[in-house]
């Protein structure tokens, strides 16, 4: 017997909880900043996301959707990248 599909909103419910709701968007994807200023913009966000109750589901969200853009679950896309790579040769090895 199958289960029914869970409500798409309790997919995104974990997001109410994330200590970025009460900041704005820019300090997580940081569009107009390069070199230093970007590092320091991510360094930024990352100290958010370390104290953050739902990191761990953020960051899992983001490495399976996967997310291009931004910091997410203290990730930067870069991060992000380079992880899912690393899991896909790890796998192929």
């Amino acid at each position: 017997m199958s289960e029914p599909p869970r409500a798409l909103e309790s997919v995104w419910e974990w997001q109410l909880q994330g200590r970025c709701r009460a900041l704005p968007a820019h300090i997580f994807f940081p569009d107009d900043h390069r070199g230093q200023a970007l590092r320091e913009r991510e360094e930024k966000a990352k100290r958010v996301c370390r104290g953050c109750p739902v990191l761990v589901t953020c960051r899992e969200h983001a490495l399976q959707l996967p997310e291009r853009f931004g910091v997410w679950g203290a990730m930067t896309a870069r991060e992000r990248s380079r992880a899912r790579r690393a899991q896909t040769d790890s796998r192929g090895a």
